[in-house]
């Protein structure tokens, strides 16, 4: 295929555009409450808006939320909370970067109709979409005549498309030292489909998924949590192929009720970004006061992007309204904003197989004990009635 005069230098120019399009995107402040990771060196990973906070309620609190996990944006740090959703769940989040980039997340949660597959309680499935931009891209060619044509470009489009199931696998207690705990256990994953676009031109696509694990002791507020994210197949443009951002996370949380309907949650993280041999401390706490107000307060050490977060969230009925904004570095410094609905109005119903015909016991002498008064009417040969009795045991059985 014979590429154009303009082809042939947008291709030459690529091998150097992608780490210039990376660092644009990077200072272009998505990345407001990760750990940034350069790229153009060993070590690189593409896709960096992957690591992002999607939660303004987690952002706030310095992104520890891996052993919270305990709404919709649980699919975003530890799929397994999505068996804690009880009642559908919608939200929008939007994040203000620096100059025009944009980033937008849509997600929906519910539990699903039927038991899972421990036998335990209904499941949550939950789904989400990223869409992000890093700006506009001016070039400016020269042609062959000497004059100078000029285009703006999406420097770059990225979009991550993902599909998560949670549920609750084990509930029983524990003794550890002559205290029974009671323990339960979650179990959940997702399934993503991400695509980039440099230039609108090149595009590189790839699949991975993320795997969680949630522990909670409920009688004393303690929960442990730990995640692996975007394990998958890395992005080739072109010829050069860059992995995605793998993060292991592992964290614990604590809640406990203060007084009336106050609480207090504390949350410790730790994250790994394991392809840029990279780590991340987050600490988190979240005060909920009068369960209208929501204030958090959070710090990110042993990072580039290192400093304080805070986070505000108003409760109304079904509605909720969360704000968060870093206050570390000033280049990767962002606010992120989020409506969240819970449709309390919609019951999912369980569905319940049928029960064996040769078991007795659903109709054991309840039908019975109805219709005996109006067969006992007459009263004319109660001998009859016992042995009517009999032959209706023998007839169920």
């Amino acid at each position: 295929m014979k590429l154009t005069y303009e082809e042939k230098n947008k291709a030459a120019l690529l091998p150097r555009l992608i780490p210039a399009v990376r660092r644009a995107f990077f200072s272009a402040a998505l990345l407001a409450f990760a750990a940034p990771a350069f790229a153009g060196g060993p070590g690189s990973t593409g896709m960096q808006v992957l690591k992002t906070d999607m939660s303004p309620r987690a952002a706030g609190m310095g992104g520890a939320f891996v052993a919270v996990a305990d709404d919709i944006y649980s699919m975003d740090y530890n799929p397994a909370g999505l068996g804690q959703l009880y009642i559908p769940e919608a939200s929008a989040m939007y994040l203000s970067g620096f100059d025009d980039s944009t980033l937008q997340h849509l997600s929906y949660g519910m539990p699903l109709p039927f038991i899972g597959f421990a036998g335990l309680q209904k499941p949550g499935a939950g789904l989400s979409l990223l869409m992000s931009g890093a700006g506009t891209l001016n070039y400016q060619r020269i042609n062959s005549d000497g004059s100078i044509a000029a285009r703006s470009y999406d420097a770059q489009k990225d979009l991550a498309l993902a599909f998560g199931y949670g549920e609750k696998v084990y509930s029983g207690e524990v003794n550890l030292e002559g205290y029974n705990a009671k323990i339960e256990q979650y179990l959940g994953m997702n399934a993503k489909y991400i695509k980039s676009t440099l230039l609108e031109t090149y595009s590189a696509s790839a699949l991975a998924v993320d795997a969680g694990w949630l522990v909670m002791e409920p009688r004393l507020g303690l929960s442990f949590g730990a995640s692996v994210s975007n394990f998958g197949s890395g992005l080739k443009y072109v010829s050069e192929v860059t992995p995605l951002p793998s993060i292991v996370r592992l964290g614990l949380a604590y809640q406990r009720p203060t007084v009336m309907d106050q609480s207090v949650l504390l949350a410790a993280e730790g994250d790994f970004y394991t392809q840029e041999a990279q780590k991340s401390l987050r600490l988190g706490m979240e005060y909920h006061f009068q369960s209208i107000f929501n204030l958090r307060l959070g710090y990110k050490a042993a990072e580039d992007n290192k400093g304080f977060t805070m986070g505000l969230g108003v409760r109304y009925e079904d509605m909720a309204l969360d704000f968060a904004m870093g206050m570390g570095n000033a280049v990767y410094s962002a606010s992120q904003v989020a409506f969240s609905y819970k449709f309390t109005g919609i019951t999912v119903k369980e569905y319940r197989k049928k029960m064996n015909y040769r078991d007795p016991e659903p109709e054991k002498k309840a039908p019975a004990a109805k219709t005996r008064p109006q067969r006992q009417k007459p009263s004319r040969k109660p001998a009859a009635t016992e042995k009517k009795k009999d032959s209706d045991f023998f007839f169920l059985y």
